[in-house]
């Protein structure tokens, strides 16, 4: 056997490769072998994640994360321990060619029946039992059986050793470039960076890479190449500051006596600084800095991104495209749509090759194939008028959908480009979750629309009173539980609805009204299953709530703090489906109305502030009319010298009263809420109004009180 391992190591070596060696068969047996070829293969950094009978050192698959950026020549991956997907889709990219990843599973016919451990991630309340089979493995079990890119021992049948076979070339990593460079793209990367900040103002940089590719590495080449030229303040964001330790080692590799701290490099009077993105979206405007860089951008959502762009005339966005912290494609796809309209001037860029092994790369192959990483839809047609009763509504089968994988393509690729941040692990939540429900709609046999649905509430009335006090939570049920605890409503958990997870609409055919029509089938088939209710709880953006207030969903919840991946805030929109549940409804949107309201000047006076008014549209605002007084004190507030504040009871019953009667033009709204609701201060204001001070503030607001009253007169 040993024999046969010298043959892959040789192979992956000889074209600069990495190899993925499957050890089918009984535990014991797979870690006796695994054993012996760990002990066989010389290897400076190797790593064991998962279960390890002998005394030799182990980690748990969530601790892979803290070993990103090293370059590995040994794993082995006890799939026994749970088949952690999003572990295994990132540790994959630390192993670097020559290197082998020998994955321990039961024998394949056996693995789709294994009672994982990984299951238990997926199970909500009340199910409790692992799932006797999982579509998940029993895809992942087909795909290693199919693949020509693995090499596979089975216990059964030991000397049948499957050698993968695969297109060899001659091409490697390693260029004839100089240091501190990998490749020559690496490099061109590192110029263009550089030339964001030396060169023309609003010229931002958009590079995009598949993991593996030096993309991070060039951020922090860049960073020290500008320090040592002389700029000062150079600012770095992402999603976590675990997803800039790359960018930050290189840079600090590169800058001699550097003092370094957790997220901060200092150089002889210059800095580069993490800076996280909840942060960020409260103070992007304050920020001073000769450049920002924006690392796993696809993982940031675009309003922030958009933010960024805007305030900052020098900036580059550097993302993965295809990678375990979330893809890229959806982010390529809607933020080019910004860049073009705020910085026409931007430009792109694409690393392909691989800095630590060669294209063509066996392992990257099935990683790809297996975490579905470059999934993307098919094409659809658009030279014809489209009808609505065209589209076909379907509920897929999970157990067909695993087998059909150019249906499944379609399906996961769709989610891809909708949501910014999706990770290998909602693969296996969408084919194995037990409460998750999936849809599509399709147009001439191509999915154009599909949804993620999960079933909650219907919880016992023994449990109602403890989940409402907080003293137990039980899992899964986001909305019910929320409507009980957060809301005040301890019978919401009683009731029986559907959670969208995930809704997306073919990226060709959007603003057709196609997610519109898409929801109102999904809302008759929910009525067909009496169910009480349908919703749904997002990032909150001023695009989505429209959408879901166009639908005829209201807001119930909004989130008191910024998300830190994120930046934004959530939200939490219902749909009554059920005349009990309508019944209920009005008195949780008015005691919704009433907090928000009570919020704004507090938890969300920095929520944006177009973002509160859309809220606003949809909530419902109490009954209230101006007395002779309140009329008196707006006409004096608008054509007189009378403070603000003499004026302010009635010039907050006239901002409400147009939120209640739905008038005037929104661009008057949105510094009388910024003010009278959210409180904020006159320097505030001023600052993300484009004002000068406070004299520049109180006129506006005079025009615009004068702009409210003339709308409702």
């Amino acid at each position: 056997m040993l024999k046969q391992l010298d043959q892959i190591i040789e192979s992956a070596q000889n074209n600069n490769h990495r190899q993925l060696l499957v050890l089918a068969g009984n535990e014991v047996w797979g870690q006796q072998l695994a054993e012996q070829m760990f002990s066989h293969i010389e290897a400076s950094i190797p790593l064991w994640i998962g279960e390890r009978e002998t005394q030799h050192t182990s980690v748990r698959a969530k601790q892979v994360f803290g070993w990103l950026g090293r370059e590995l020549d040994l794993i082995v991956f006890n799939a026994y321990s749970g088949f952690d997907v999003d572990a295994f889709g990132a540790v994959s990219g630390s192993l670097k060619a020559g290197g082998i990843l020998i994955l321990l599973t039961p024998e394949l016919s056996r693995w789709p029946d294994y009672k994982d451990p990984e299951h238990s991630r997926l199970c909500v309340h009340p199910h409790k039992e692992i799932p006797a089979s999982s579509y998940y493995l029993k895809r992942l079990a087909s795909l290693v059986e199919g693949s020509t890119a693995v090499t596979r021992i089975t216990e059964s049948d030991p000397e049948s050793f499957i050698m993968a076979s695969y297109k060899a070339i001659s091409e490697t990593a390693v260029t004839d470039v100089e240091a501190p460079y990998r490749t020559h793209e690496q490099q061109q990367a590192v110029d263009a960076l550089v030339r964001v900040a030396k060169g023309h103002r609003r010229r931002p940089l958009v590079l995009t890479a598949d993991r593996g590719r030096g993309k991070s590495a060039a951020l922090g080449i860049a960073a020290a190449q500008l320090l040592q030229n002389g700029l000062q303040r150079i600012f770095v964001t992402a999603p976590s500051m675990a997803a800039v330790e790359v960018m930050f080692r290189h840079a600090d590799a590169l800058l001699p006596s550097a003092e370094t701290s957790a997220g901060r490099i200092e150089w002889q009077g210059g800095f580069v600084q993490f800076i996280a993105p909840d942060e960020l979206a409260q103070s992007v405007s304050q920020i001073e800095c000769d450049l920002m860089l924006v690392d796993e951008a696809a993982a940031i959502p675009v309003s922030i991104l958009t933010a960024l762009l805007k305030s900052c005339s020098r900036i580059a966005f550097a993302s993965t495209i295809h990678g375990y912290e979330g893809t890229g494609r959806g982010f390529a796809v809607k933020f080019k749509k910004v860049l073009d309209q705020v910085a026409p001037k931007w430009r792109g860029m694409h690393i392909n090759q691989p800095v630590r092994w060669s294209a063509n790369d066996p392992l990257e192959a099935f990683v790809f194939q297996a975490l579905l990483l470059n999934a993307e839809p098919d094409s659809v047609s658009q030279s014809k008028e489209v009808n609505r009763p065209d589209y076909e509504f379907e509920k897929l089968n999970r157990n067909e959908l695993a087998d059909n994988e150019n249906l499944l393509k379609q399906v996961f690729g769709l989610l891809v480009l909708a949501h910014y941040k999706t990770r290998p692990f909602d693969l296996r939540h969408l084919l194995d979750g037990p409460n998750i429900e999936v849809f599509v709609m399709k147009l001439e046999g191509v999915v154009v629309a599909t949804a993620l649905l999960a079933k909650e509430g219907g919880i016992e009335d023994e449990l109602q009173e403890a989940v409402w006090l907080g003293k137990r939570r039980v899992k899964g049920h986001l909305l019910p539980q929320s409507l009980s605890n957060h809301a005040g409503f301890p019978e919401a958990v009683g009731f029986e609805g559907y959670r969208v997870i995930r809704i997306a609409v073919h990226p060709d055919l959007q603003g057709q009204g196609i997610g519109q029509l898409f929801l109102d089938k999904l809302t008759v088939y929910a009525q067909q299953q009496q169910l009480d209710f349908m919703g749904s709880s997002f990032g909150a953006s001023e695009e989505l709530v429209r959408f879901w207030s166009l639908c005829g969903y209201q807001s119930v919840r909004a989130g008191l703090v910024r998300e830190a991946s994120s930046g934004g805030y959530s939200l939490m929109v219902i749909k009554p489906l059920s005349p009990a549940f309508e019944k209920l409804l009005p008195e949780i949107l008015e005691r919704f109305t009433e907090n928000l309201l009570l919020q704004l000047p507090d938890h969300l006076q920095s929520m944006e502030t177009a973002l509160a008014r859309n809220i606003l549209c949809s909530c419902q605002i109490p009954p209230m009319t101006l007395s002779t007084r309140d009329k008196l004190d707006l006409e004096s507030f608008v054509h007189s010298d009378r403070l603000y504040e003499s004026c302010q009871l009635a010039i907050r019953k006239l901002l409400l009263i147009s939120f209640l009667e739905q008038e005037a033009a929104d661009d008057h709204r949105d510094l009388l809420v910024a003010k009278v609701l959210q409180n904020q201060s006159w320097q505030q204001l001023a600052s993300s109004f484009g004002l000068t001070g406070r004299k520049q503030v109180v006129a506006r607001l005079k025009s615009d009180t004068g702009q409210l009253l003339a709308a409702l007169s």
